[in-house]
């Protein structure tokens, strides 16, 4: 067996994040440990971050803003 993988040095999970044959195996694996069963799968939550915008003209805004800085419109 590889000493890295034995001693946790260097065993980078970063490659099943992205999608694709490797990531579902993972999930299959991991599903297994945590439930103990086959088949089990585990659900995968994605956030997205909302990106607040001026309803005016459509101007990005950092948050806290009372009004638009490109337009004025009250947020």
């Amino acid at each position: 067996m590889n000493e890295e993988i034995i001693d946790g040095s260097g065993f980078d999970l970063r490659k099943f994040q992205e999608d694709g044959e490797d990531k579902e195996k993972m999930k299959k694996i991991v599903g297994k440990i945590i439930s103990g069963q086959e088949g089990y799968e585990i659900i995968e939550e994605k956030k997205k971050k909302k990106i607040k915008q001026c309803n005016e003209c459509n101007w990005v805004l950092k948050g806290g803003e009372k009004f638009c800085p490109e337009c004025g419109e009250k947020c």
